[in-house]
C-alpha cells in the first residue's frame, strides 16, 4: 500500500519542482551550436580515417596484381609441363594497366577491372638470355628455364606509395616466391 502512494508523491514532486521542469512543445530537438559540433567531430574522424583507408586500398590493388602474376607464371609452367612443350610469358608494361600474353593469348592483369590507370606499375628485369624476348620468361618442357634467366623477378609498386611486391624465380628449376618491400628489387 505504501509503494503506490509513495509513487504519487514522487510524481507529484517531480512535475512542480523547478529542477525538473516538463517538456514543453517546440522544446524537442538540436540546437545549431550542438550540429556544429557534430559536424566538426564527424570531420575531424574523417580526416583520420581517410589516409588509412587510402593506404589500405592502394595495398589490395598491389596485392592484387602480384598475386595474378605469381597464378599466370605457375600457371604457364604446369601448362608446359603437362603439354610437353615450351611456353613463353611476356608481360607489356607499356600499357595502363599491365597485361601478360602467353603464347599470344593476351590478359588483363586487373582482376574485375579493379585496377585503374595510374595506380600501379609493373617493371620485369630484363633476361640476359639472347633468345628470349624483353620483359619474357620461357618455361621449357619440363617446366624448368634456361641458365641464364635467373633469377627473374616482377615488381608491382602502387602509384602513390606503399610497399612494393614482387613475384621471384629464383632457380632454373622454376623455383618461385613472393616477396615485399625492400627484398624486391625493381629494374632500371
Amino acid at each position: 500500500m505504501k509503494i503506490p502512494i509513495l509513487l504519487k508523491v514522487l510524481q507529484i514532486s517531480k512535475t512542480s519542482n523547478p529542477q525538473f521542469p516538463t517538456s514543453r512543445k517546440g522544446d524537442e530537438g538540436f540546437s545549431l551550436l550542438e550540429m556544429m559540433m557534430i559536424v566538426l567531430i564527424i570531420g575531424i574522424l574523417t580526416s583520420i580515417a581517410v589516409p588509412g583507408w587510402l593506404g589500405f586500398i592502394n595495398n589490395q590493388r598491389v596485392r592484387t596484381v602480384n598475386d595474378r602474376v605469381f597464378q599466370t607464371l605457375r600457371s604457364a609452367q604446369s601448362e608446359a609441363k603437362r603439354n610437353k612443350r615450351d611456353i613463353t610469358v611476356t608481360f607489356d608494361t607499356s600499357v595502363d594497366p599491365p597485361t601478360v600474353t602467353i603464347d599470344n593469348i593476351t590478359q588483363q592483369l586487373n582482376v574485375g577491372g579493379e585496377i585503374k590507370k595510374d595506380t600501379i606499375t609493373l617493371t620485369v628485369n630484363k633476361p640476359t638470355a639472347s633468345t628470349t624476348p624483353a620483359n619474357s620468361i620461357t618455361f621449357d618442357y619440363q617446366g624448368n628455364l634456361p641458365t641464364d634467366t635467373t633469377p627473374f623477378y616482377v615488381t608491382v609498386v602502387p602509384a602513390s606509395g606503399g610497399a612494393k611486391k614482387c613475384v621471384i624465380v629464383e632457380t632454373i628449376l622454376g623455383g618461385m616466391r613472393t616477396d615485399e618491400g625492400a627484398a624486391c628489387p625493381v629494374a632500371p
